[in-house]
């Protein structure tokens, strides 16, 4: 039981994967671009930024999952794509 609570809320960011892939390299790429940390961080370094950008990743899908049914790139491609 207590597995698949873990997994309930790890489902909104896999129904937001396209925001959050394009949040990663917008945002988490961008920002460690702009600090000058992209290319010469240490290997501890990069798995804490990514640990922090997946738990904020998961923390924004639950939060943007309970007033919308779509991420906003998604509901933007399903507008545009009909």
């Amino acid at each position: 039981m207590h597995n698949r609570k873990l997994c309930a809320h790890h489902l909104p960011a896999g129904r937001h994967a396209f925001t959050v892939y394009l949040a990663h390299i917008l945002l988490g790429m961008g920002v460690l671009d702009e600090l000058g940390l992209l290319g010469a961080q240490s290997t501890h370094t990069a798995f804490l930024a990514s640990g922090i950008f997946c738990a904020l990743a998961v923390v924004y899908a639950l939060i943007w999952s309970r007033f919308f049914k779509r991420g906003p790139v998604e509901a933007l491609m399903r507008k545009v794509a009909g």
